[in-house]
């Protein structure tokens, strides 16, 4: 197997693990026997158990990253009945549902999650929130606190994902799209 391949069976290994158990529970013993190599294949790919570690935080922080930039950008102009958070969430819903465990991830951090996890999650939201403001300034240009109103959609939108993963069946694409329609009008139209 080339290394790259090795790798990358390696994290969806560990990742399955983590998803499950947590990541208290992905030891270099348990991940090396069910990919079928030894520890020594694991410090050669990786360095060490936190460096694996790592190297999953990464990749699933960029796999997110491309599902939420892939959600704003296909399609950028919504349908005449659709606003434009709208219209982002869905794309963002369809990421997550395409990739459960990697939202999941970062959304209900599992138990020993490495610092750097956190860190990434940090970053992600910065950029999620400037993302909303750059489009709520756009919409409403004399917002009075557009910092506020991002992180408030940040918030219900991570809320929202929430839901979806937890109770799929109940929390379906139409119910959690409804509830984007009624929150945004408020926040985005607010006048001093």
């Amino acid at each position: 197997m080339r290394a790259e391949d090795r790798q990358e069976q390696i994290l969806d290994i560990t990742h399955a693990i983590v998803d499950a158990e947590g990541f208290h529970a992905a030891t270099l013993n348990r991940i090396a026997a069910e990919a079928g190599v030894t520890r020594t294949v694991l410090y050669q790919q990786f360095g060490d158990l936190p460096g694996l570690f790592v190297a999953l935080v990464d990749r699933e922080a960029a796999r997110a990253g491309a599902g939420f930039a892939e959600a704003i950008a296909e399609n950028p102009e919504p349908r005449e009945d659709e606003g434009a958070f709208e219209h982002a969430f869905a794309g963002v819903l369809r990421a997550a549902d395409a990739h459960p465990a990697t939202w999941r991830l970062f959304l209900f951090p599992p138990q020993g999650a490495p610092p750097q996890l956190h860190e990434r999650l940090a970053q992600a939201q910065g950029f999620v929130r400037e993302y909303f403001k750059q489009v709520l300034l756009a919409i409403n240009p004399d917002l009075p606190d557009p910092d506020y109103t991002a992180r408030i959609l940040n918030a219900a939108g991570d809320e929202l994902l929430r839901l979806r993963l937890a109770e799929p069946d109940e929390a379906t694409h139409e119910r959690l799209l409804a509830q984007v329609r009624r929150l945004t009008p408020s926040l985005v139209r607010q006048t001093q």
